[in-house]
């Protein structure tokens, strides 16, 4: 996996209002704080829709699971972010429509699955996706939709409630099946017959259906159909739209006579079968493309035969052909799970990644190196490769997999002795860099523990291979501290083996650890209370937040013995080494806090659904930093993903930071006032996710 660092790709931004409180509440506080954000990949991502404008074909556009549109201006070589379809993280794009009279004229359809049930509906930009508005239907999941052909200003959306057609471009829309219809819903797909707007084709979670009214009246059309079939996508042939293509769970199928009949097209195995998407290449009508939950499959003869022409792993959400060259071949391009927007130049014989500037991955884990801070390794979400590091500052990211054995990786740290990974199947697992290749260590004894006054094990029981799950790390100058859910355990030979270090009855599941450098004071997060020791474990005692806090999730330890405890209804500080505790306020949000960093002259807090702030006051006074321009604002408001991070890590001493964001990949946030692009490495230490 790579990811070319783009060095024009900046967001300086000025924040007048984090100046007005630095300077009144710190004295000799800069009159101007400035930020710069640099977005530092890796590329790739999941892609549910891509569309060009049919004015300008070689200008593209993609859509997200979670709203976020980027724009090509050349055919998918370069991405940029735009707006955001959807009114919250939530909001799949199915689709997006480039109005063929106006490009700066965009539809996009989007679905959701909340906890009260589905909700979505079909969005309008008017400015070529820098801003979206709602067009209609909200509330509704819309899985698909179609623009006529014939008549532009016609549009059919496809929702699980129903079929809906506006005659005005989107401003008013009309259900056109019966309302509370058994078999009228669930709708998956459309097409539009090109030379009549009236005559439409729908697929449903249960076969296709047709009308040739507009929806006054509609009919079922699976003769030879399997029944059961999720019909997926539907496609009228280029160059006679009574012949229809349909791909759905049971296969694919072809239509010679308007959807009246379908015969069965055999070569997909059955386990390819379920198709999300066909598409058919307009210069050469013989040749399809049906991409499917295992694989790019192609046919050169109308689908009488196929072939895979894309590894197996590949899941396929949306295919766009771009107008062939003169005498070339037509440029395919791929929207896909995890592997971002992939090209192909030569009729699919070869595919590239082609997502230079789209870097849409959630960020889980991130450790930078203790020596060399140019080195990081981060931990993803949808990406082929989960585990990636960077030895350039994020120029380039390689995979770190090898010796996993396909274990997932829960975090990643930096020890002072290399990358340690904690595994989600429990233990641990170190990083030789001289084999590029992980291995487990760790071995724990079922009776050793600690004599308070010499430290060493009273007694040595089997040692056994280190296997509780581990929420937490801490590395101190002797002891190294895991917070697990089956207790504290302590290692006092660099992780090779640990010993439990027990603090209350039985097993109690620990959130969070810090512990003083010499590992005499311990802190702990315990079933929703924390636990301290100042004799290196040997007493304990309970200090609670108070009962409105709903308990505390995460402890952090800030210089001149300040204590910040992430709660359920906010943020807590500790003044007086945790006897008491009052909620962070004065501009803080309440919520659980994402991520917290704590800096000698600042802290930050990553609040969910609202946003990263900043306090340069050890608390007293916070202010919302603002965002990078590429996360996107809709419907006039901030969405509820914009400038969520759940990892911050610190870069050196210096006010640059690395910020892990929840769907956008990983930016480098530097704080320090100097609006110059630099490099992110600044001197060396090392941070990991939330601490």
């Amino acid at each position: 996996m790579t990811s070319r660092n783009r060095p024009l790709r900046w967001f300086p931004i000025l924040l007048c209002g984090l100046a007005c409180a630095c300077v009144c509440a710190c004295v000799g506080a800069p009159p101007l704080q400035a930020q710069v954000w640099q977005a530092m990949g890796p590329a790739g991502g999941d892609v549910r829709a891509l569309a060009s404008d049919p004015a300008h074909p070689g200008v593209l556009y993609l859509g997200t699971v979670d709203g976020a549109i980027f724009k090509s201006h050349d055919s998918g070589a370069d991405w940029e972010p735009l707006g955001v379809a959807g009114e919250n993280q939530n909001a799949v794009v199915r689709a997006i429509i480039v109005d063929p009279r106006d490009s700066a004229r965009l539809y996009a359809a989007t679905w959701t699955r909340e906890a009260a049930g589905e909700g979505g509906g079909v969005f309008l930009s008017s400015d070529g996706g820098q801003s979206w508005r709602v067009s209609g239907l909200a509330g509704h999941a819309v899985r698909a939709l179609s623009q006529a052909a014939s008549d532009p200003a016609i549009l059919v959306a496809g929702a699980l409630d129903g079929v809906f057609l506006t005659r005005d471009s989107g401003e008013t829309w009309r259900r056109v099946t019966p309302a509370g219809d058994t078999e009228l819903r669930n709708f998956d797909s459309l097409a539009i017959d090109p030379r009549d707007p009236l005559v439409i084709y729908a697929g449903t979670f249960h076969l296709p259906w047709k009308t040739t009214d507009g929806g006054e009246h509609w009919a079922p059309i699976h003769t030879g159909m399997i029944d059961d079939s999720d019909v997926l996508s539907l496609v009228t042939d280029a160059e006679n739209p009574r012949r229809i293509f349909g791909s759905a769970c049971t296969g694919i199928y072809r239509s010679d006579d308007a959807g009246v009949a379908w015969e069965k097209l055999e070569g997909i195995p059955y386990s390819s079968r379920r198709t999300p998407v066909i598409r058919q290449d307009a210069a050469r009508p013989a040749i399809l493309y049906a991409g499917t939950t295992e694989g790019l499959w192609k046919s050169a003869d109308g689908g009488a035969s196929w072939r895979r022409v894309s590894p197996r792993s590949w899941v396929i959400n949306s295919i766009l052909i771009l107008p062939r060259d003169r005498d070339g071949e037509s440029r395919v391009l791929l929207g896909t799970e995890r592997h971002g927007v992939l090209a192909s130049d030569d009729g699919g014989a070869s595919f590239h990644a082609s997502n230079e500037g789209f870097h849409h991955h959630r960020i889980v884990s991130l450790a930078v190196d203790l020596q060399d801070p140019q080195r990081a390794a981060a931990v993803l979400q949808n990406a082929p490769d989960a585990l990636v590091m960077t030895a350039d500052g994020g120029k380039t990211w390689l995979p770190m997999s090898v010796g996993l054995n396909g274990d997932t990786v829960r975090q990643i740290f930096s020890s002072p002795v290399g990358w340690w990974a904690t595994l989600a199947s429990g233990g641990f697992a170190q990083f030789d860099a001289r084999r590029n290749s992980w291995a487990h260590i760790g071995v724990v004894s079922d009776f050793a523990t600690p004599d308070p006054v010499s430290d060493s094990p009273r007694a040595k029981g089997e040692l056994r291979a280190f296997r509780p799950v581990v929420n937490d790390m801490f590395f101190g100058d002797s002891d190294w501290f895991a917070a697990t859910e089956q207790g504290l355990f302590v290692s006092r030979d660099s992780g090779r083996s640990w010993t439990e270090l027990p603090f209350g009855p039985g097993e109690l599941r620990v959130g969070s650890v810090r512990a003083s450098n010499d590992g005499r004071q311990i802190r702990l997060v315990c079933s929703g209370g924390m636990i301290f020791s100042e004799d290196a474990g040997s007493t304990w005692t309970w200090h609670d937040l108070p009962l409105e806090s709903g308990g505390a999730i995460r402890l952090e330890w800030a210089r001149n013995n300040l204590l910040l405890a992430v709660a359920r209804s906010g943020l807590y500080i500790s003044r007086d080494a945790g006897n008491t505790w009052a909620k962070a306020q004065a501009g803080l949000p309440g919520g659980v806090a994402d991520s917290l960093l704590t800096r000698p002259d600042f802290w930050l807090v990553s609040v969910q659904a609202a946003g990263l702030y900043i306090s340069r006051d050890e608390g007293a006074t916070w202010t919302r930093v603002k965002h990078p321009a590429s996360l996107g604002t809709t419907v006039g408001t901030a969405r509820a993903s914009q400038g969520q991070f759940p990892v911050l890590a610190a870069v050196g001493a210096a006010e640059r930071i690395y910020a892990g964001s929840a769907n956008d990949g990983l930016y480098v946030l530097d704080l320090s006032g100097d609006s110059a692009p630099k490099s992110f490495a600044t001197g060396a230490t090392s941070a990991t996710g939330g601490h």
